[in-house]
């Protein structure tokens, strides 16, 4: 397997490399089982616990396990392309001639090299640039768009939402908080204001707020003032909104956030 001399554009272009080779036309082509086994990788999903996925090959094959209790056919298949970008951008026997790599949390952003050059990889792969910009064409930012992107796409809505923060049309903020806490976030740089404190609790005058306190949560599109998410903002003035929509996720106690100028 060749491999791509290492630069800060590895991921993107190991990915784009796969797509070529195997000739993917577009997402309903792309089935990454039948890539993992043509590179001598065997795919099956376990029970792992707490694990999310893990990754194990040597120079003549691999396995790949994906935790079976994943509920969410998206997240399962991200977290596969996820594993395979572990392979196809660390791939050197020469350094691991038996390589392992587990897998515990599903964070973007997370600040660890490897496992966010795996999320880019698998954002590319999954969400090809050319194939995504051609989807949002002519099409206005809502939640409701998210949810076409993570259904043409097969990905998670959060994986959706991470993507178009990263090459989408419009500006744009992505904020996914659990049990009340920020978690992570995807913000445009063209976005006005940049700055969110990790593990900072969501605002009460967010619809995000009432999910966690469980009370009914309003999905439609509402104006919040910039200053609510944007606290440390100096800049901010007051009678600065945004559009803001939730979309809650029960079944992690979390709740995705879509900000946009107004």
């Amino acid at each position: 397997m060749e491999i791509i001399a290492r630069n800060k554009s590895i991921p993107v272009k190991n990915a784009e490399r796969i797509i070529n080779e195997y000739r993917i036309g577009g997402p309903v082509e792309l089935d990454l089982e039948l890539i993992a086994n043509a590179e001598g990788i065997i795919v099956e999903e376990t029970d792992l616990g707490k694990l999310l996925g893990k990754i194990t090959y040597d120079s003549n094959c691999g396995i790949i396990k994906i935790n079976n209790r994943i509920k969410g056919e998206g997240q399962k298949r991200f977290t596969l392309a996820h594993e395979l970008g572990h392979y196809f951008n660390e791939y050197d026997l020469k350094m691991n001639p038996i390589y392992r790599h587990i897998d515990r949390f599903s964070l973007f952003n997370s600040g660890k090299k490897l496992e966010d050059d795996a999320n880019e990889f698998a954002a590319e792969l999954l969400m090809h640039k050319p194939w995504f910009s051609k989807y949002i064409r002519d099409k206005k930012l809502s939640m409701e768009l998210l949810k076409e992107i993570s259904n043409q796409f097969g990905v998670s809505i959060s994986a959706a939402g991470f993507r178009y923060a990263e090459i989408g049309k419009y500006p744009c903020a992505i904020i996914f908080s659990t049990e009340g806490e920020i978690k992570w976030k995807a913000i445009n740089e063209y976005f006005p204001f940049q700055y969110i404190k990790y593990k900072s609790r969501v605002p009460n005058e967010s619809a995000a707020a009432d999910f966690f306190a469980g009370r009914e949560m309003q999905t439609c599109e509402d104006l919040i003032e910039a200053k609510y998410w944007f606290p440390e903002d100096r800049k901010i003035e007051r009678g600065v909104y945004l559009f803001e929509q939730c979309f809650s996720m029960p079944g992690y106690n979390s709740v995705l956030t879509l900000l946009w100028e107004e």
